[in-house]
């Protein structure tokens, strides 16, 4: 990662420590009120399915409580939680790595079984405009981030969920090639 990436990154991570998060992957376990950090997923997700960039980023999150409220969703019957993320994926072959910091929902569809989407941004250190053609032309450094995940609570405290991501200008900037990633992460909550 470049160092501007990486003091985002610990800015990012500082902001969530000092702000006395709590919360947890069965959103409904009660949870200490002085943990930082309620929940830590990571894995591997195939980067750029366009293929432009092709490898593997490593991936790593961090969801909180704080900032974030539980609901039942009307009509379902069903718990969800709103929760504050922020996370970084590193591309291991060199390619465009990205921080990004956000919100996810999370909806219990059984009691192991969840949903979840998520919405913020990103912040790159891809190519905003090139001639490589083994490189994404991502328009400009602050990016759109969106995610889909379907997951599975395999214990109390461990969670696996196979996620897509995609990050994108939304026609800000040109040009606008997007980042889709895709693969499995493995959760933890605390």
């Amino acid at each position: 990662m470049t160092s501007a990436v990486g003091q985002i990154l610990a800015s990012g991570l500082c902001l969530l420590a000092i702000s006395g998060a709590a919360g947890a992957a069965d959103l409904t376990a009660p949870t200490p009120r002085s943990a930082v950090v309620s929940e830590v997923r990571g894995g591997l997700l195939y980067h750029d399915l366009l293929g432009k960039e092709p490898g593997v980023d490593l991936n790593a999150e961090f969801l909180s409580r704080w900032g974030g409220f539980g609901f039942v969703v009307p009509g379902l019957d069903t718990f969800a939680m709103l929760r504050p993320h922020i996370g970084a994926s590193l591309n291991l072959m060199g390619d465009t790595s990205m921080i990004y910091a956000g919100y996810t929902l999370t909806v219990d569809v059984t009691d192991r079984l969840f949903v979840e989407g998520s919405f913020g941004g990103m912040v790159h250190n891809g190519y905003h405009d090139t001639t490589k053609r083994d490189r994404l032309e991502l328009g400009c450094s602050l990016l759109f981030r969106e995610s889909a995940a379907v997951g599975l609570r395999l214990t109390e405290r461990l969670n696996v969920t196979a996620t897509i991501e995609h990050s994108s200008n939304n026609g800000e900037c040109a040009p606008n090639n997007g980042l889709t990633n895709a693969g499995v992460r493995l959760g933890y909550a605390f």
